[in-house]
């Protein structure tokens, strides 16, 4: 079975959405990856909503080793990684979930701007097996979101409008 990454990663996003939509999570699809997120994760939708940011990664491990890189800069404890497992079985979906306190535990490149995860079919199951994707890492999510500092977050996506009045003139920004 050849899959292309790309294939990998949206069955990963599945998986994850269904799974947090089941537990009344709001799962939001951005038109385009920005700062890793594949997918925003919400509880609700109303002013000061929080999120977490979530990137979906697929890889296979049929015929080759693999790994997966996260640059530093995406990092904050409210991005969290998802990872699906291509092994060539049918019978378990291979679905790991790491917060940023799990990231930051990865190596770092020679250039210190990136945190890299290596792994095998021969070694995956045991070196991953405390973060498999589950009941408690949707609790842990949820929790997550609870606790993100919102600010933090909003400066990471980086988006922003001010307009500001005054008797002798008006003045507009928009910035991303």
């Amino acid at each position: 079975m050849n899959v292309s990454t790309s294939s990998l990663e949206h069955i990963a996003e599945d998986i994850v959405s269904h799974a947090l939509q089941r537990e009344g999570v709001l799962v939001v699809k951005p038109k385009s990856d920005h700062n890793g997120a594949d997918l925003l994760a919400l509880l609700d939708v109303s002013d000061g909503a929080k999120f977490c940011r979530i990137q979906c990664k697929g890889r296979s491990v049929i015929t080759t080793k693999s790994q997966i890189e996260i640059p530093r800069k995406y990092v904050t404890d409210a991005f969290i990684v998802i990872l699906f497992i291509e092994d060539g079985e049918l019978t378990e979906q291979n679905v790991y979930c790491f917060f940023g306190k799990d990231i930051r535990e990865w190596n770092r490149n020679k250039n210190n701007d990136k945190y890299t995860l290596r792994f095998s079919k021969s070694n995956y199951k045991k070196k991953l097996s405390a973060h498999g994707f589950g009941k408690n890492t949707i609790v842990n999510i949820i929790k997550t979101i609870i606790n993100v500092n919102i600010t933090g977050e909003f400066k990471t996506m980086g988006h922003g409008y001010a307009e500001l009045t005054s008797p002798i003139f008006k003045i507009e920004a928009q910035g991303n």
